[in-house]
């Protein structure tokens, strides 16, 4: 009669289990932008997230000290000029002068690049190692979310699903 209840449990298991992904996916992707988060751009003026709500918006998070973070950069710069779609990069704890030292030895300009002393985002947005890029769409939803180093057809999928 055991024999019998084992597969039962097998599959009991299984079904737990997609359960309780199918959730985790649904929760991750019912986020928004959050309600005001303000930070500061290079310049040191206020930026306010839910100001990029609109249109198709990446948020990348980094710091100088991270090698993916780094390798990635030329990808986001060559995509920041993208017509109809907003790119962010939060920097995470590091100083205005570590960052621009960065941006001019590489010759990387962003128009939107924010700076996070205090992780306040990257705990706001529930980040969990750099780099991470999330993706929203004209709403502000979370659409998407990648964890690592980013790869050109992962942004080229979003901008031309996303893109108006």
């Amino acid at each position: 009669m055991r024999r019998y209840y084992w597969p039962l449990f097998i599959v009991a298991v299984l079904v737990f289990g997609l359960a309780v992904f199918w959730g985790l996916q649904q929760s991750k992707l019912s986020r928004s932008l959050p309600d005001s988060l303000v930070l500061s751009n290079l310049q040191g003026q206020p930026v306010d997230l839910n100001d990029f709500q609109g249109q198709p918006v990446v948020i990348n998070f980094w710091a100088t000290w991270c090698p993916p973070c780094i390798r990635e950069m030329p990808l986001l710069a060559s995509y920041a000029e993208k017509e109809g779609l907003t790119l962010v990069l939060i920097n995470q704890g590091e100083t205005l002068d570590v960052i621009t030292d960065y941006l001019d030895s590489a010759g990387l300009t962003f128009e939107h690049l924010l700076l996070d002393p205090r992780q306040a985002a990257l705990q706001a947005m529930q980040v969990r190692g750099l780099p991470t890029t999330q993706f929203f769409d004209a709403q502000g939803r979370l659409v998407n979310e990648h964890m690592g180093e980013l790869h050109d057809e992962q942004l080229q999928q979003f901008v031309q699903h996303y893109q108006q």
